[in-house]
């Protein structure tokens, strides 16, 4: 222990005298003046004032240490153009509207037909031919006794009021009944054929009144609304068409 202590008190000695100067014609140190003496062309250093120097730079990155951005995909250019050209999903284009007026007589679908095509509609009409009432029957028999047979099959079917048919073309013909809509006369034929009674069949009776059936087309909803005021100035109830 007694020669490391004394090799410890050695090496301080040693970089004291070191630091100090005392070695310095052996050897060579920093300290000054010999570093002054050292200096190379001292006569071309300048003392600048740091307002000279304008603002300081921050260091940029180096490029070879920024990440290089990745490739686009095939799809990102494609969508891109996609997203540039494409409408907006918010938005909807407008849509024709239609709307109808239905059993009006030709005097009144006239006018009303003038005042919708002055306010911007395109109107279409279509005459309906419409009888008074519609007859239910049973096609005519070939003889009286197979005609009150066909009769009897159908009071037992529930149709009391039904009877045979005496003169006119529909002779020996059953009547089963008079309905003043062709629809009211159509399920009545479907509930009987329910019933096992076939080959019934309809027809017009009366006199035929001429109805007239308009169809009016707006080029979007807010034209459309006017349609109902317009309808009402001639008792007229918009619907839509079919």
């Amino acid at each position: 222990m007694r020669w490391l202590l004394a090799l410890l008190v050695l090496a301080n000695l040693f970089t004291f005298a070191l630091f100090q100067g005392w070695l310095s014609p052996w050897v060579r140190g920093d300290r000054e003046p010999q570093r002054v003496s050292a200096q190379r062309s001292p006569e071309r250093l300048r003392v600048v004032p740091l307002d000279r120097l304008g603002p300081a730079r921050s260091p940029q990155p180096s490029r070879a240490l920024q990440p290089a951005s990745a490739p686009p995909g095939p799809g990102v250019a494609s969508e891109a153009a996609s997203a540039a050209f494409a409408p907006d999903a918010g938005a909807t284009p407008d849509a024709e509207v239609c709307v109808a007026f239905v059993m009006l007589d030709e005097q009144r679908a006239g006018r009303l037909r003038e005042a919708l095509q002055a306010a911007g509609a395109q109107v279409a009409s279509t005459r309906i031919e419409q009888p008074s009432s519609y007859l239910v029957y049973a096609p005519p028999a070939f003889t009286r006794a197979e005609a009150q047979q066909r009769l009897a099959a159908l009071r037992a079917a529930g149709q009391g009021d039904a009877f045979v048919m005496q003169d006119g073309p529909l002779r020996l013909a059953i009547s089963v009944g008079l309905f003043r809509t062709e629809e009211s006369a159509r399920t009545l034929v479907t509930q009987l054929q329910e019933r096992g009674e076939t080959g019934l069949q309809i027809a017009p009776r009366g006199p035929v009144t001429v109805r007239t059936r308009l169809q009016a087309r707006w080029p979007d909803a807010a034209a459309a609304a006017a349609a109902a005021a317009i309808g009402s100035r001639f008792d007229a109830v918009p619907r839509d068409c079919d």
